[in-house]
């Protein structure tokens, strides 16, 4: 299918990297986004910032435009045209707590029973977009929350989550997309940022390239 947009038009003048190796981000940029034409590159960046001295935001900004730089850093000699790096990091918070990806069952339990207690969730996505142009890089970013209840009185649910496997190695421990919506009631903004890259990456696209 061709969506043959303002911004796509102009994308054919840049190479664009999609700094991400996520079969979700990849999917999302081309089938709801409508951009096709890109490569996909890993960052090096070892994502390792001390979230003791940031508030999640700042933390999740902050990892996205490392991700961004290291690939600018590691590649900028081999760009043969105008270029753009796009990256995106995500992260759960929750009653001001960043959760990582648990490794095990036992993590992830101990995950759920903290939701439980405090409900409100956060996922934020923090974008940073990398313009390469005549040799200059110029910085663009943008972020996007979307708000989730963790359902209660839902330990039925919990144990069979769990014992399912789902949502281990993932931001939070649930896959929202998948098995892991029931573990919610409510959810308020950009579902595709939960799943990985937010909507509002075509806007920043569009700023970068006008």
């Amino acid at each position: 299918m061709t969506f043959n947009t303002t911004l796509n038009q102009k994308l054919e003048n840049y190479h664009l990297i999609l700094g991400s190796t996520s079969p979700r981000r990849q999917e999302i940029l081309s089938e709801n986004l409508g951009i096709s034409k890109f490569t996909t590159v890993a960052s090096n960046f070892p994502e390792d910032l001390d979230k003791s001295q940031l508030r999640p935001l700042e933390y999740v900004q902050l990892t996205s435009r490392k991700k961004a730089e290291a690939i600018y850093e590691a590649h900028r000699s081999t760009f043969q045209q105008d270029a753009l790096i796009l990256t995106c990091d995500t992260i759960v918070t929750c009653n001001g707590g960043i959760f990582e990806k648990p490794m095990t069952r036992a993590e992830q339990a101990k995950f759920f029973d903290y939701f439980g207690l405090h409900k409100d969730i956060e996922v934020i996505s923090a974008a940073t977009v990398i313009k390469i142009k005549a040799g200059n890089a110029t910085e663009y970013k943008d972020h996007a929350t979307t708000r989730l209840s963790f359902s209660s009185g839902n330990d039925d649910i919990i144990r069979a989550y769990i014992e399912s496997g789902e949502g281990l190695e993932v931001a939070g421990g649930f896959k929202y997309q998948q098995l892991g919506c029931l573990l919610f009631n409510e959810i308020s903004g950009d579902y595709y940022n939960v799943v990985g890259l937010p909507t509002n990456t075509y806007a920043l696209l569009s700023k970068a390239v006008d």
